[in-house]
């Protein structure tokens, strides 16, 4: 079998802890829970780590503490970076005969919450160089997703306020979006992808079951605006409607939200793009599986 023997480590490289079952080590017990997507709301986790000592659980229990999850499959890459965050919340319970300490993650809340800035740039300054400075301000790195172009400020460009607002007010527009996917700003056109693509799901490749149809209708009431006429003109218009599919995998760390992914089922065969992740793991237990909500986006396949 292709996917066995599950393996993980959670790092705190801060101070220097880790834990992990790699390496014939039994490890410990550890449950983590974890979402995320496309928006500008920062990508959620819970992390449960049990019977830690005493020592070791008041090293831990520090606000803002940074915490990175590997989790995957010996037989093939082994752990895989799944998500990186920040503490906004740590408790210890006990749970039976068992000492659990809790961690409610949040990937990027940091930057958002701490970060203000003043910037103020001269005419025709590229846009690119506007989001780096915002990026390096909320202390990130960037990436860009395909076909991504931000315009120069003809004008020149000046900001005060949140990290998050000036991303707010820039990638609007220009029909971008913008999300942090394990501690990275990645932008996005508002319909595209992201540049990583080429996971397939199928019966032999991590798919279990078969997926579900979703429809969901336009929140906002369709009305013709001069606004809307601009950007569909720019072909910037958000899509009316989306229509997409829920599949459940054997645990896939790799993939991100805005990502391109294929699934070859008897239902359906094309390239989708990942619209959230939620990702499920329990070392000493059933859970080791992902789920993603996937957008049609069938041109993804062109090239």
């Amino acid at each position: 079998m292709k996917y066995w023997k599950r393996q993980y480590k959670i790092a705190f490289p801060s101070i220097g802890y880790y834990f992990t079952n790699v390496d014939n080590r039994n490890g410990l017990k550890i449950e983590f829970d974890i979402d995320k997507d496309l928006t500008k709301q920062t990508n959620k986790s819970v992390l449960k780590i049990y019977n830690l000592s005493k020592e070791t659980r008041k090293a831990l229990e520090f606000p803002d503490i940074n915490c990175e999850i590997y989790a995957g499959y010996e037989s093939t890459t082994g752990p895989v970076k799944l998500f990186v965050g920040n503490a906004m919340q740590i408790k210890t319970i006990i749970s039976g005969n068992d000492m659990c300490t809790e961690f409610r993650l949040s990937d990027g809340g940091v930057a958002i919450r701490d970060c203000e800035i003043s910037i103020s740039f001269p005419p025709n300054t590229q846009g690119t160089k506007v989001i780096q400075t915002i990026a390096s301000s909320m202390g990130l790195a960037v990436v860009y997703g395909r076909d991504v172009v931000i315009n120069s400020f003809a004008n020149g460009y000046s900001f005060i306020g949140s990290g998050g607002a000036a991303l707010d007010e820039v990638c609007g527009a220009n029909g971008l979006k913008w999300s942090i996917q394990n501690g990275v700003l990645q932008i996005i056109l508002e319909e595209g992808i992201s540049e990583n693509r080429g996971i397939v799901f199928g019966k032999d490749s991590g798919l279990i079951g078969s997926p579900e149809r979703i429809i969901k209708s336009n929140p906002k009431p369709d009305k013709e605006t001069p606004k809307r006429k601009r950007k569909r003109k720019e072909k910037k218009d958000r899509a009316e409607k989306q229509a997409g599919w829920k599949i459940k995998t054997l645990l896939a760390p790799s993939v991100l939200p805005g990502d391109a992914v294929k699934v070859e089922s008897e239902i359906i065969t094309g390239w989708f793009r990942v619209e959230a992740v939620r990702h499920s793991g329990d070392s000493m237990g059933n859970d080791w599986t992902s789920e993603f909500d996937l957008i049609e986006r069938l041109t993804y396949a062109n090239g």
